[in-house]
């Protein structure tokens, strides 16, 4: 069972690194075509005005890069889920994570009935963490107390 719990860890950690590279993948894809965009916009603005003789011409307007708020609050979610993997102990840490994860599913869930957007592919990702979660809760629940501890539970 101590290698499942193991083999579970490990691989969870490389679905979460994996998420993060999707999101930023996401991001990546969706800020080059915001980047190509005032590209465009930058050369016709100075082909404007040159060809105005400097009289014409309107500067383009800027919006970097395009990463929503969810986007950053995923992208943190899953940087907290990689901790837990480190600290599987700390219960109150993983109830704060597992709320977290809560309401990214219960987001996703609103998103796949509205809005279906390249998100979804994270959401395995929080499927396999819950696991994780159950996996971690009834693991240290059931484990034998140190030897010394006076029947004492000293825990995070």
């Amino acid at each position: 069972m101590k290698t499942f719990f193991m083999i579970l860890r490990i691989t969870t950690g490389f679905m979460l690194v994996g998420g993060l590279l999707i999101l930023l993948a996401i991001i990546v894809m969706r800020s080059a075509a915001a980047f190509a965009k005032e590209s465009v916009g930058a050369i016709g603005y100075v082909a404007t005005l040159f060809t105005s003789g400097f009289t014409k011409g309107t500067a383009p307007r800027t919006s970097g890069w395009v990463a929503s708020l969810p986007q950053a609050g995923l992208a943190l979610l899953f940087i907290a889920m990689f901790v837990t993997l480190f600290l599987p102990g700390t219960k109150i840490f993983l109830h704060v994570v597992a709320a977290g994860t809560a309401l990214a599913v219960v987001w996703y869930a609103r998103m796949l009935l509205t809005q279906p957007t390249l998100e979804v592919f994270c959401l395995p990702i929080l499927v396999f963490w819950i696991i994780y979660y159950a996996m971690s809760l009834s693991w240290y629940a059931h484990q034998p107390l140190p030897p010394g501890s006076g029947g004492v539970i000293i825990s995070g």
